[in-house]
C-alpha cells in the first residue's frame, strides 16, 4: 500500500508515473491535501488504510 501525499514537495506527485513497474501489485491511494508528513498530520486515517489494506490480504 502506497498512501501517497499529493501536496508533499518532497517527493512530489509526478514521482508517481512508472512507479507501478518496480513494485508488482502495487495498491496507490492519492492522498489530496497531505504533505510529507501524511502520517502526523492524518495519524487516524493513515492507520485505518493500512488495517484495512492488511485485512484485505488475510
Amino acid at each position: 500500500l502506497v498512501l501517497w501525499a499529493m501536496d508533499d514537495i518532497a517527493l512530489p506527485p509526478e514521482l508517481i508515473d512508472g512507479l507501478d513497474a518496480y513494485i508488482p501489485d502495487l495498491t496507490l491511494e492519492k492522498v489530496e491535501g497531505a504533505t510529507h508528513w501524511i502520517v502526523h498530520e492524518r495519524p487516524e486515517f493513515v492507520a485505518q488504510r493500512l488495517a484495512a489494506f492488511l485485512l484485505s490480504k488475510r
